[in-house]
């Protein structure tokens, strides 16, 4: 599995426990109303008349079946509010002579309403996502613990092998992996020309010709696959260094 794939799989774990967490906060948000109706409803079915006593809201209350919805709802004469307020349907009283309209109210904030809901199942999936998480990054770290990588390419130093950002190989001559070796081990990935000289061609008195040649061949290779480029700088040392 690539990294890329790990981090999708995270993500699909924190979009699915965010979503759980959602629902159930709106489920939730929907039985507070739904039992707003229900206890304003019994209300105002035995009130004998229109006025708003304090016996009205201790009744009201009474007939709340969450409990710690009784001390954050109260009711009121309805009002047409434009504010973000979690509000019951509205229930008239009526008389012979006068009718009234009267609504419940509740003062809870969206904390108050997540910390009624059941996050459970949302805490579970996002705990289980961070527990791939750490997996992912143990493994990928214990993957790529002897792993150089410049540009698109890496540097498998236990298997002296070369790949590509999708672990696949990048073929090259046997003198072309000791000069990628070479940069890849050096600090800075530069080295000098004489350097480069005495450790390929040692017994060769001047091997400038043969070192500018496969430089020249192995450029194409680096550029295509590790999207990598070499630079000479004062005619003296070579640098291996990512394509801008």
């Amino acid at each position: 599995m690539k990294p890329f794939h790990s981090v999708i799989i995270f993500m699909i774990f924190v979009v699915c426990g965010t979503l759980s967490s959602m629902h159930s906060y709106n489920v939730t948000k929907y039985a507070i109303i739904k039992d707003m109706n229900q206890a304003l409803s019994q209300t105002i079915s035995a009130k004998e008349n229109g006025f708003i006593t304090p016996d009205t809201i201790i009744n009201y209350r009474q007939h709340l079946k969450i409990d710690a919805l009784r001390s954050h709802s109260f009711l009121y004469y309805a009002y047409n509010s434009k504010d973000n307020v979690i509000c019951s349907k509205k229930i008239k009283w009526h008389s012979p002579q006068y009718s009234v309209e009267f609504q419940s109210y509740a003062n809870c904030s969206a904390a108050d309403i997540l910390g009624l809901s059941d996050q459970r199942l949302p805490v579970s999936i996002l705990i289980i996502g961070i527990f791939w998480g750490v997996l992912s990054v143990l493994h990928f770290r214990r993957q790529y613990k002897n792993v150089i990588v410049l540009g698109n390419m890496m540097y498998a130093q236990d298997e002296h092998s070369f790949y590509d950002l999708s672990k696949s190989p990048v073929v090259m001559t046997p003198m072309q992996e000791k000069l990628m070796m070479m940069f890849f081990s050096s600090a800075n990935h530069k080295l000098s020309k004489q350097q480069i000289c005495d450790e390929l061609w040692p017994k060769k008195p001047d091997a400038s010709e043969t070192l500018y040649t496969l430089v020249r061949r192995i450029k194409p290779i680096i550029q295509t696959r590790g999207n990598l480029k070499i630079i000479s700088e004062r005619g003296k040392d070579y640098k291996l260094s990512v394509n801008d």
